[in-house]
């Protein structure tokens, strides 16, 4: 049986998934607070970092179901898969949370404000509450993967039932329509969360790389894509410079990110993973490659870190300066959580991963 597009390893998705969580780290590590000038701005924009992952799963994620759309256990493979990817961590992780770390903070006597229901992080549907109101902060990250879940729930049907062709036209719709609705709402009494958590107005980013799934298995489109990605490319940066200009910061709370902004990152980054796949020798840096496949528990691991080292690393940067200081809290902060996601790879996540085997789409042989 012939190689299906998505079962091709592209080394430079992993490297593209490092960029990705690097990106993150750089705002959460980067002490964007003791930062200055132009250091600082580019440090706050490491919240973009899960634009880029929500790219890539939506173009990985759709090439899986376009390659496996005529397989008899489409959904079983897809689903199950994704469980073992997915939840064994996420669940490890509320578990220790819920059931270990609150319980002993409260014999200790340390007061952990109140935070939502427990069942908002069990059943992926956090973002909708900390959009509106307040999260338990060692979990406040998890909001991006609660928008990943509810897109691998949904998806896969509509994939089936559109197949390629109608499906590019849904993408776009989903695209367009994410703007729309985010400049409907730029001005909200809700907080800055609202529009950078909650599902509609963040779905465009995975229809971009839904939409890059499509061009890629068409021919004639691919070559467009190869001809005319630079361009877009440079003009998209071009205009989220002018954009950064026009608003005077990075900050995802401000109505010019959070609706153009937003808008010409996602073609940023829907030109980044393209790229990855036809090739780049930056994105098969090994270090990269290597901070990529571990990223999940990087990024699972790494946000119950952050306070503490807000406290740890202020001393280091009155003594380094603002720059040496940032730099050093990211070096840190990253080292820290690789090694936490290292621990967590070979305890937790490993052991589920050899079973994906037992769920393939197509029947061996």
């Amino acid at each position: 049986m012939a190689e299906r597009p998505s079962e091709r390893r592209i080394p430079e998705l992993d490297g593209v998934r490092g960029l990705a969580i690097l990106l993150v780290l750089c705002v959460h590590f980067g002490l964007t607070t003791h930062a200055g000038g132009a250091l600082r701005l580019l440090l706050t924009l490491g919240w973009s970092g899960v634009d880029l992952f929500f790219v890539l799963s939506g173009f990985l994620i759709t090439g899986i179901l376009l390659d496996t759309r005529s397989a008899p256990h489409y959904f079983r493979a897809f689903y199950m898969r994704r469980v073992l990817r997915i939840f064994p961590l996420y669940y490890a992780f509320l578990a220790g949370f819920f059931f270990f770390v609150l319980p002993l903070a409260s014999r200790a006597g340390t007061i952990v404000p109140p935070g939502p229901s427990q069942l908002w992080y069990w059943l992926y549907i956090s973002n909708w509450k900390s959009a509106l109101g307040p999260d338990y902060a060692f979990l406040s990250h998890l909001w991006s993967l609660s928008i990943e879940e509810q897109f691998y729930l949904v998806w896969p049907p509509l994939v089936l039932w559109l197949g390629g062709r109608r499906l590019r036209w849904l993408c776009l719709l989903l695209v367009a329509g994410a703007f729309a609705l985010r400049f409907a709402w730029r001005v909200n009494g809700y907080g800055g969360e609202f529009l950078y958590r909650l599902t509609p107005f963040r779905v465009d980013t995975l229809a971009l790389g839904a939409l890059l799934a499509i061009g890629v298995r068409d021919e004639r489109w691919l070559r467009r894509l190869t001809r005319w990605y630079r361009p877009v490319w440079a003009l998209a940066l071009a205009a989220f410079c002018a954009v950064i200009w026009a608003a005077g910061t990075t900050r995802n709370n401000h109505p010019l990110i959070a609706t153009w902004g937003f808008s010409l990152l996602s073609l940023i980054y829907a030109c980044t993973v393209f790229h990855a796949h036809a090739g780049s020798a930056v994105l098969r840096f090994p270090p990269l490659r290597s901070l990529g496949k571990y990223s999940y528990g990087v990024y699972m691991m790494h946000f119950p870190l952050v306070g503490y080292f807000f406290e740890w690393m202020s001393p280091v940067g009155a003594a380094l300066g603002p720059s040496l200081g940032a730099v050093a809290a990211l070096a840190l902060g990253t080292c820290a959580s690789l090694g936490l996601a290292l621990i967590s790879w070979h305890l937790v996540e490993k052991r589920f991963l050899v079973l994906k085997e037992r769920f393939r789409a197509f029947d061996a042989g």
